[in-house]
């Protein structure tokens, strides 16, 4: 299970996220930054590389596993594109550790404030797209077999 040290909300680990994005210059840094969380992430993450977690329909090759414990949701994954591994890593940052509720309830804004979504390409943007849904999915689904 990944471990989470995520005793922040979903809202304040979004505005990290941001604040973190802020501080850097442009996009060739932000992208630099994106790749160095891709690349913890990548060598962490050879262990899930089954048909079992693979997400399909991705321009790029992502696996992605969500446990509970409690009432809170755990994320992992990897990718074999640097890139999409980082954004997975962000979307971890922000979800990893929550309530299937709180996720449910809290939308990814910092997708479009730290302009992500504008500086993605179409396909990545897509891809991005479906690791939220994927993990919304997954809360959505913990809700329903603990009866929530």
């Amino acid at each position: 299970m990944a471990a989470s040290k995520n005793k922040q909300s979903i809202k304040e680990a979004q505005a990290e996220v941001i604040n973190n994005f802020s501080t850097l210059e442009d996009w060739v840094d932000r992208y630099a930054y994106l790749v160095d969380l891709g690349k913890k992430l990548r060598r962490d993450g050879d262990h899930l590389k089954t048909e079992q977690y693979k997400i399909a329909g991705c321009q790029s090759n992502v696996w992605f596993r969500a446990e509970s414990s409690g009432n809170r949701l755990y994320f992992s994954g990897t990718s074999d594109s640097t890139i999409v591994a980082g954004l997975m890593a962000l979307l971890f940052r922000v979800y990893s550790g929550q309530s299937a509720t709180e996720i449910q309830r809290t939308p990814a804004d910092f997708i479009t404030q730290t302009g992500l979504v504008y500086n993605l390409s179409s396909q990545r943007a897509t891809g991005l797209a479906r690791m939220v849904e994927k993990i919304h999915l997954s809360a959505h689904q913990f809700s329903e077999t603990r009866g929530h």
